[in-house]
């Protein structure tokens, strides 16, 4: 899978969780699939290490931005910015292994 489609799926995923109590009651009339994509992100994700985990939460469950992320956590922007690249080439990699299989 492409980097490009990843973020294009994140996004969707970002703005799945961070409206999800808005979601549920129109979910419970008309289901759609971004329930499953989120749930299969997340079981990726429960395998990344720890640091890339947190990462993803913050960014794409809670949806902050990067800057606030950095400001949250106390980092630099540039390191959030590197940690997202590897959590990307992370979810890649285990996306492509999926495709394999």
């Amino acid at each position: 899978m492409m980097l490009n489609e990843i973020r294009r799926q994140l996004k969707t995923i970002r703005l799945y969780y961070t409206n999800k109590a808005r979601f549920s009651a129109a979910f419970d009339t008309l289901p759609h699939t971004v329930k499953e994509l989120a749930e299969k992100y997340a079981a990726i994700v429960s395998t990344a290490p720890l640091d890339l985990y947190y990462i993803y939460y913050e960014l794409y469950v809670k949806g902050l931005t990067q800057e606030a992320t950095a400001e949250d956590l106390n980092y630099s922007t540039e390191y959030i910015r590197q940690k997202n690249k590897k959590l990307l080439l992370f979810l890649q990699r285990k996306l492509n292994e999926r495709e394999v299989s």
